[in-house]
């Protein structure tokens, strides 16, 4: 890197005045807006960098609104941006980034797991595991260590398993529920292509979670 440079992933980008873009970034210090003068012009460098879902590198400043300069591609995520799916579940993440990532979190952490998902062979399942792992810097971590009786399920109101002998509702049965543990335990290099069906069924669970507990509907999960 040059000197006073940072690195980011761009996590939204919006229109600015006639031909520029500000550039929402996320980086291990936390939140960047970056204005990208001219970027909006067909001829312009910038344009290419200047885009959602681009890890890139430029001047820092301690300042949080900076215009971009001395910049460059680290990468462009093409591979996932040539797939309708895999750019939405890249979505999800950023999505969880920009409407419930604030100021007083470890950003540096929370950084190096949003790059770990984001990289991982299979996003679909790397960013299901990370809505799941991100619970526990967001506060509302979910409760999946037994005590030793016998697992039922899981319950969102409770946040964690349910007995045999309690009357909570199961929002996800025990089989369900081994499948959520492994995605809030494992590394992203580990995890298994799961079919949709049961896909289907932890999205319902996380997108439900999250507006129980968070009070956010994460439109990516829909």
């Amino acid at each position: 890197m040059v000197s006073n440079s940072m690195e980011g992933l761009i996590y939204r980008v919006q229109p600015y005045q006639e031909n520029a873009r500000l550039l929402f970034v996320y980086t291990p210090k936390g939140k960047k807006t970056l204005l990208a003068q001219g970027s909006q012009k067909m001829n312009q460098v910038s344009r290419v960098l200047s885009q959602f879902l681009t890890h890139i590198e430029f001047k820092d400043s301690e300042k949080s609104f900076v215009t971009l300069a001395e910049s460059k591609i680290l990468n462009d995520f093409s591979t996932v941006k040539n797939d309708f799916h895999q750019t939405k579940s890249a979505a999800l993440i950023l999505e969880i980034i920009d409407h419930l990532i604030v100021e007083n979190y470890n950003h540096q952490q929370i950084y190096h797991e949003m790059m770990l998902a984001l990289s991982a062979s299979n996003i679909l399942e790397s960013s299901i595991s990370f809505a799941l792992k991100i619970l526990k810097p967001l506060g509302y971590p979910l409760d999946l260590s037994g005590d030793g009786r016998k697992i039922k399920g899981i319950n969102i109101e409770k946040g964690g398993l349910v007995y045999q002998g309690e009357l909570d509702y199961l929002d996800l049965d025990v089989k369900d529920a081994i499948t959520l543990l492994k995605l809030t335990l494992m590394p992203y290099t580990e995890l298994e292509s799961l079919d949709q069906e049961i896909l289907y069924k932890i999205k319902g669970f996380i997108l439900k979670y999250y507006q129980f507990h968070l009070q956010t509907t994460l439109k990516n999960l829909q």
